[in-house]
């Protein structure tokens, strides 16, 4: 039997978990941040104080929204436009910007705050308390973890899109360059989320 043919399908099932994966992992980052955009206040406490009392908090949560949007679609994507190449091109870009964006976000914020939590790093010329500043906590645990997955899942959707080997080793290759280019940026004080 040709292992060609008894490879497509698990390369097709794998393709669609992994684009439903960013589908829904996207979506559901979504809606907190479309339930603070329409003024809601529940979870507020999970955020830097001063953030969720900008003038610029519900602004800044609609402008997310496009972002999440877009990279769930992505995923959606992977599913159902991947035969098309130029589509398929166009699906692995914004995978790649994503992957790149979100995986060093993650990365960068996780060692960050737990920089901040160990004293290292100092938190607005104090000390991090953990009564005063359990917002670097929720950060570390929570919203960080979120990019470095998405950017996971993005990169996974599209290793799972393409059929040769080589292929698959310049996806990885890139992906890992877009984040330690994401990295470095993050350290020179530069992040793009």
């Amino acid at each position: 039997m040709n292992s060609n043919l008894s490879s497509k399908p698990l390369q097709l099932k794998s393709t669609n978990w992994a684009g439903g994966a960013v589908f829904v992992w996207s979506i559901a980052y979504m809606l907190p941040h479309l339930y603070w955009a329409l003024g809601g206040r529940m979870g507020l406490f999970l955020l830097k104080p001063g953030v969720a009392a900008s003038s610029q908090f519900e602004l800044i949560n609609w402008i997310s929204l496009p972002f999440f949007i877009v990279a769930g679609f992505v995923g959606l994507g992977f599913i159902y436009l991947s035969k098309n190449k130029i589509l398929h091109l166009l699906l692995l870009s914004i995978s790649v910007f994503g992957c790149s964006i979100a995986t060093s976000h993650g990365i960068f914020g996780i060692i960050y705050r737990g920089l901040q939590i160990a004293g290292v790093i100092g938190l607005e010329n104090r000390t991090f308390d953990i009564h005063d500043d359990m917002y670097v906590v929720w950060d570390m645990v929570i919203f960080e973890p979120w990019f470095l997955i998405e950017g996971i899942l993005l990169a996974t959707a599209g290793w799972f899109s393409l059929k040769e080997a080589r292929s698959r080793k310049v996806w990885l290759a890139v992906c890992m360059l877009g984040t330690i280019v994401g990295l470095v940026t993050g350290m020179l004080g530069v992040r793009f989320a």
